[in-house]
């Protein structure tokens, strides 16, 4: 993984905590139920905090637990503001340091060791990622829920699973909420980190599932982006004429917003210009999601 990546994770947590830290001063007064209506409830803890501040960048948002305080609802609505696109952000760059050794190296290995086609490769691959993703972030972590909260069916413990990891949160199943858990805090902060690792798995099964769409002809979502060579001749500047001269100054303003979900790369690496291309990766390495593209202020490619 890229430093760069390390040091976006190593911030992204950082924020987690701040926020972890902030609620529980504002709401962590003695006596302080967690929700309405609920003066018995257990009373605000950095490991709850922590927890909510994830559910709440992720949009999981469960409802089992909200500021009560006017300074904690001012603190989550500016709170949530900066740091849903900086969860979207993050989430983006680690799926797509994923995306090499996890889909491309696969498939290639498929199509030079057993000979299958493009198609055929991205079609077993997909099943395979499926079967792995299913097992990892929602059969194996439902027999740990199972055996943890006790009064769940493993049946509840898969539905909470797939309604967490689908950022729906109906909150009727929420973990690490009875009294008297075991380790209860470092449950929580577990809780946490299976959310954020879920999703990235997620967002790779997605990724993976709109390149196998791409195969068979369906072009990308939301009108924009129809093709992934396409979408890299938007990023690098060169579609419609726009690639400057090689070690040039691109253009001013900000030129595109790419609105759909598109892979991005090509084989040989990188190309000279103000764009956006990954340089020294394979095939379709990018996944974007609301990506700005910057045209100039760069130098271009030596």
């Amino acid at each position: 993984m890229g430093r760069g990546v390390v040091l976006l994770v190593v911030a992204y947590a950082g924020l987690l905590l701040l926020g972890a830290l902030g609620l529980w001063a504002l709401e962590g007064t003695p006596g302080t139920p967690r929700i309405p209506g609920t003066p018995n409830a257990s009373e605000w803890d950095l490991a709850t905090a922590f927890l909510f501040v994830t559910t709440l960048l992720t949009t999981v948002g469960y409802g089992s637990v909200a500021p009560l305080s006017a300074t904690g609802k001012a603190f989550c609505m500016a709170y949530a503001v900066v740091g849903v696109p900086i969860t979207m952000l993050t989430l983006t760059a680690a799926v797509r340091r994923l995306t090499v050794p996890l889909v491309h190296r696969p498939r290639l290995y498929l199509q030079a060791r057993w000979g299958y086609s493009r198609r055929g490769a991205a079609h077993i691959h997909f099943v395979f990622l499926v079967g792995v993703t299913s097992g990892v972030l929602v059969l194996l972590p439902a027999a740990g829920f199972y055996v943890l909260e006790g009064t769940w069916t493993y049946l509840d413990a898969v539905y909470f699973c797939i309604i967490s990891l689908c950022t729906i949160g109906l909150g009727d199943l929420v973990p690490a909420e009875q009294p008297g858990q075991p380790l209860r805090q470092l449950y929580q902060v577990a809780v946490a980190a299976y959310l954020l690792l879920g999703l990235t798995g997620v967002l790779l099964l997605a990724q993976t599932f709109h390149r196998l769409a791409e195969l068979h002809g369906i072009t990308g979502v939301a009108g924009g982006i129809s093709a992934p060579d396409e979408a890299a001749e938007l990023l690098e500047g060169t579609r419609d004429e726009e690639k400057p001269a090689r070690g040039g100054q691109g253009g001013g303003g900000i030129h595109q917003w790419v609105a759909s979900v598109a892979f991005l790369g090509r084989d040989g690496g990188h190309r000279g210009g103000a764009g956006g291309a990954i340089k020294g990766c394979p095939k379709q390495v990018g996944f974007t999601v609301f990506t700005p593209w910057f045209g100039g202020g760069g130098q271009g490619g030596q």
